[in-house]
């Protein structure tokens, strides 16, 4: 499909099979990019020497072979002529409501300190036009700083001192701009106004503006894309968010909103202004942008399986409600397992691994994500947590979550009763259970 004139946008499902071969007629526009035997590879960095695939296209002869992996996306094959996107579509033809994900993830607050990573946004690059329809990343980001807002709102905006010029009555405050009072007062013959710079202390801060100003244009992005998403959830929240700024302003220049840091130690305020950068930035500081059919998107991508993991922390803390029944991201000897489960009601604990793998529904766990689990489930370090004797306990438990469309969009057992789990076919002590997804309804489609 043509996005703009002279570009090409070849669209992608995710979680494409191992050698997946493109339809003949996009292949035709991505070979004369490629040479025989070439291979492009998307990747995002995750560290400083790990890097994660995205998708890789290779080129064989006439064909053009995808491999996709967990990421959604877009990226140039060649820039300025053809564009590739992923769009969160698994092979069931399916569309994976990645904003309800979202939103679901972030009522759980543990949440807001594991989202780095989850959308890596390549600025560097030059944007891609899209219709309104396929701009995953718009409402991705909207999604997350809403979500981020809310939170902060609730505890209150910060107040500040910041400096204001005032023409005061009757009254000296501060320093007196000589000059500007001369020209505004006394050459007109107010000799009683003065023209004064004083520091107040209120929640009409820089920081605040840049807050409110990403607001504004998260409320114009959701207006305009309403018939595209459902966005019903977001305006509640976003209506909920706005009187908080009524005594804030909106006018700030781009170098303010570029180089403003906040204090460190305002974790939660440093998170907001992050997202708000970035929202702004994503938009190129420029709200006629927002809105409009076709729109510049920088290259992205998003980790669906990381956004899968806040998803499933989110439901098991919706069943464990009690501290420390379920702990997210447990360091041990430089690893980190997803979720270490020891419930107060239940016999056994669990190491739990989420992957975002449909097709364990039927098929057995490949031997990589079951050795992955064991290793972890073997470390000293973890039994010392449970409490566990390395020498006398029985293997700790272990539980893989995956996607299965059939199951309900929460976990169906209860902090009471350990259920039984089903089996996973040649492994001790290791299970499995899925959760459903929630999906695209036809009537708020975004059409792929």
């Amino acid at each position: 499909s043509n996005a703009n004139i002279g570009m090409t946008l070849i669209q992608l499902h995710e979680q494409l099979n191992e050698g997946s071969y493109l339809p003949s007629d996009n292949a035709k526009v991505i070979a004369p990019y490629m040479g025989d035997g070439q291979e492009i590879v998307y990747t995002v960095r995750r560290g400083r020497e790990h890097k994660e695939i995205c998708l890789s296209l290779r080129r064989t002869g006439d064909d053009i072979i995808a491999c996709g992996s967990y990421f959604v996306g877009i990226d140039w094959v060649e820039q300025g002529k053809v564009a590739v996107q992923v769009n969160p579509k698994l092979n069931d033809g399916f569309e994976v409501d990645y904003v309800h994900m979202l939103n679901d993830a972030l009522s759980e607050p543990a949440n807001y300190d594991h989202l780095q990573h989850l959308v890596t946004i390549h600025f560097n690059k030059p944007s891609i036009k899209v219709h309104q329809q396929h701009d995953v990343l718009s409402v991705f980001l909207v999604t997350e700083y809403i979500n981020i807002l809310q939170r902060l709102v609730r505890k209150g905006l910060k107040k500040n001192f910041y400096l204001i010029e005032n023409n005061l009555r009757n009254t000296i405050k501060g320093q007196l701009m000589v000059e500007r009072n001369i020209r505004q007062n006394l050459s007109k013959g107010y000799i009683t106004d003065n023209v004064c710079k004083y520091q107040v202390y209120d929640v009409d801060t820089p920081e605040n503006r840049i807050l409110k100003k990403a607001l504004i244009f998260c409320l114009k992005q959701l207006d305009a894309y309403k018939h595209v998403f459902n966005t019903d959830i977001l305006t509640a929240k976003a209506r909920y968010v706005k009187p908080y700024f009524c005594k804030v302003g909106d006018d700030i220049c781009v170098e303010t909103i570029k180089s403003c840091k906040c204090n460190p130690v305002y974790k939660e305020y440093a998170q907001a202004l992050e997202f708000a950068q970035q929202l702004l930035k994503r938009y190129s500081y420029d709200i006629t942008f927002v809105g409009k059919q076709d729109i510049p998107t920088p290259p992205f991508w998003i980790d669906m399986s990381k956004l899968f993991e806040l998803y499933v922390f989110h439901h098991l803390r919706q069943v464990f409600t009690g501290k420390h029944e379920v702990r997210y991201h447990v360091n041990a000897n430089y690893q980190e397992l997803d979720y270490l489960l020891q419930p107060k009601l239940w016999t056994s604990p669990y190491v739990i691994d989420a992957k975002y793998k449909p097709r364990y529904k039927d098929a057995n766990i490949m031997k990589e994500d079951a050795r992955e689990l064991a290793g972890y489930a073997r470390l000293s370090k973890i039994y010392s947590i449970l409490g566990l004797d390395e020498d006398t306990s029985l293997p700790i438990k272990c539980l893989i979550v995956y996607p299965d469309q059939e199951q309900k969009e929460y976990f169906t057992f209860n902090r009471n009763i350990e259920p039984t789990f089903d089996k996973i076919h040649g492994y001790v002590r290791m299970y499995k259970v899925g959760i459903r997804l929630p999906i695209v309804k036809a009537k708020n489609r975004a059409i792929y």
